[in-house]
């Protein structure tokens, strides 16, 4: 075949037929092409629920009783029908905020227990924790509890080997400020013992 052909004015031009064809792409370079499409998207995926994970959901908070100061400790003795005990205690509350946003917390109440017998309560402020921080909180309360049962020989006892046990139980319900409101809550969880003895706190136990 020829490689010239006519023009429309008679004369003769060279046509490259290797320039003219048209070579359609090979499988393989289609595969691979899809492929490399397909890892980019998961990597965008990926790199976009992290950061869903780290500025959106709000890690859990933790809260502790670091500190119990024991004031106008008064009981009687086991010789008496109806014993009782009375104090005063002086606490430093902890909360750690893990989150990139603040926490923040309106004023909650916690409730204090002996033997199941509510003998206290204690208010906690509102306040707010900065992200990746945490604060410490003074809380002042009283706990008083009188034994009106003869038969009763809880309270007797524990003041005979000199010890009390006392349950410490708080609920602080607020919101997490990240992109996105969290509202969340962190309990407070305490055992304190009481020496009577010595006028002091003798172990603080927080879970």
């Amino acid at each position: 075949m020829s490689g010239y052909a006519k023009t429309a004015y008679g004369g003769k031009s060279k046509v490259v037929d290797e320039a003219c064809a048209v070579h359609p792409p090979k499988q393989s370079d289609i595969i691979g092409k899809v492929i490399i499409f397909t890892l980019v998207g998961l990597c965008i995926l990926l790199c976009l629920f992290i950061s869903i994970g780290f500025y959106v959901l709000a890690k859990p908070l933790k809260t502790s009783v670091t500190s119990v100061a024991l004031r106008n400790l008064r009981y009687n003795d086991t010789s008496s029908s109806w014993p009782y005990f009375n104090a005063t205690l002086a606490m430093k509350i902890r909360i750690e905020n893990p989150n990139f946003g603040f926490f923040e917390f309106p004023t909650s109440k916690g409730d204090i227990m002996y033997n199941g017998r509510l003998v206290g309560e204690m208010k906690i402020n509102g306040q707010r924790v900065g992200s990746y921080s945490a604060i410490r909180t003074a809380v002042r309360t009283e706990v008083s509890y009188r034994e009106n049962k003869a038969s009763s020989v809880w309270l007797k006892n524990d003041i005979k080997r000199g010890l009390i046990i006392l349950k410490i139980e708080a609920k602080l319900r607020g919101e997490v400020h990240l992109v996105a409101l969290n509202k969340r809550s962190v309990n407070l969880k305490c055992l304190m013992y009481l020496n009577l003895r010595d006028e002091v706190i003798q172990r603080l136990w927080c879970k």
